[in-house]
């Protein structure tokens, strides 16, 4: 569809669920904005997309829509002012996000493919310079096969494409804490326990819960009773157990090659769960080439947190409205043209 159409459906969709949900709810304070909320989510949603589009950041979204798109958003506000209601709007992105996420589950969504993606806050170069940079409690880790500098995303993704949700930890967390702070928050109780240490393990090389950042909770979504589908980096027989006792949360991967149980695992298994698992690989695709996850920009951890609501939240909303064009679910970088 051409961008005006897009933008038009776009509104219409975030405009309706906004009054059903959230207009009732919403407490008044001081004087009315120029724009309304619903005009402010629907650019924050549309100026995700890298593909189709003309604007290439949130600077070029607000002077293009300001210069060609005035008859649609006549009363469009100032970058600076249109960046400060998005942050303010960053829960009202996180309902929409599961709002649209609830919509499209199905009953044969038996399970949640989860894993993690790197999200650099700036090069290896640059953090060469020292910690100047503005991003100072970005963490090193290792991730896709390399080092980088800034934080984990993991997010959990039905069989169908469907982000239910996400968060996001320091760079050197732990893949498994970070799915225990996700688990638990699911749960109702976020927490950092973890499992039993094993007894033949030194003190010293215990596992110790994390001091990095980690959120944001609301954007995991609610509890569910589909197992999860994880990769190697999640394995290990005391996690997993933890995780059921703790928060009846099954969680499926390959064990090492070493550990008691691999041997009940075939090859015909662990093709089958590779596989399965596939569909969190190819959303985390969508996100870095059609919504730029890769150059997230932000000047804060609040910014980044909302950057990443409306990433996600225009992901889904993409997937929705080729579900409704009876379009494959992840032509999300053809939607637009």
């Amino acid at each position: 569809m051409d961008l005006e159409t897009f933008l038009t459906t776009l509104y219409v969709i975030i405009d309706d669920w906004y009054k059903e949900e959230i207009a009732g709810h919403k407490p008044k304070r001081g004087c009315k904005g120029k724009m309304s909320d619903s005009e402010v989510l629907t650019l924050m949603v549309a100026g995700q997309w890298r593909i189709g589009v003309p604007w290439r950041s949130e600077r070029s979204l607000v002077r293009i829509i300001q210069r060609e798109y005035r008859h649609l958003f006549p009363d469009m506000i100032s970058r600076s002012s249109f960046n400060e209601r998005g942050r303010y709007l960053f829960g009202t992105l996180i309902k929409l996000h599961h709002n649209v996420a609830a919509r499209m589950i199905n009953q044969d969504d038996l399970y949640e493919a989860v894993d993690c993606m790197p999200i650099p806050a700036y090069s290896m170069g640059q953090g060469a310079y020292g910690k100047s940079h503005w991003l100072w409690q970005a963490t090193k880790g290792r991730g896709a096969g390399q080092w980088f500098i800034g934080d984990h995303l993991l997010a959990a993704v039905t069989r169908h494409g469907v982000i239910t949700g996400w968060l996001l930890g320091a760079a050197d967390i732990n893949d498994r804490w970070l799915l225990e702070a996700f688990l638990s928050a699911r749960a109702g109780h976020v927490q950092l326990k973890g499992p039993l240490p094993n007894p033949h393990t030194s003190k010293k090389d215990r596992a110790r819960p994390p001091v990095g950042q980690i959120g944001p909770f609301p954007a995991v979504g609610s509890y569910s009773i589909r197992d999860y589908l994880a990769d190697k980096g999640f394995n290990s027989q005391r996690w997993s157990q933890h995780w059921v006792n703790a928060y009846h949360a099954v969680v499926h991967t390959v064990p090492a090659h070493n550990a008691p149980e691999a041997a009940a695992w075939s090859r015909d298994d662990k093709k089958w769960l590779a596989s399965h698992r596939q569909v969190v690989e190819t959303a985390f695709a969508f996100l870095q080439e059609v919504f730029g996850c890769k150059r997230i920009g932000a000047h804060s951890l609040w910014g980044q947190y909302t950057r990443l609501a409306a990433k996600i939240a225009a992901y889904n909303l993409g997937c929705f409205i080729n579900r409704s064009l009876a379009r494959p679910w992840g032509a999300l970088g053809t939607l637009i043209g």
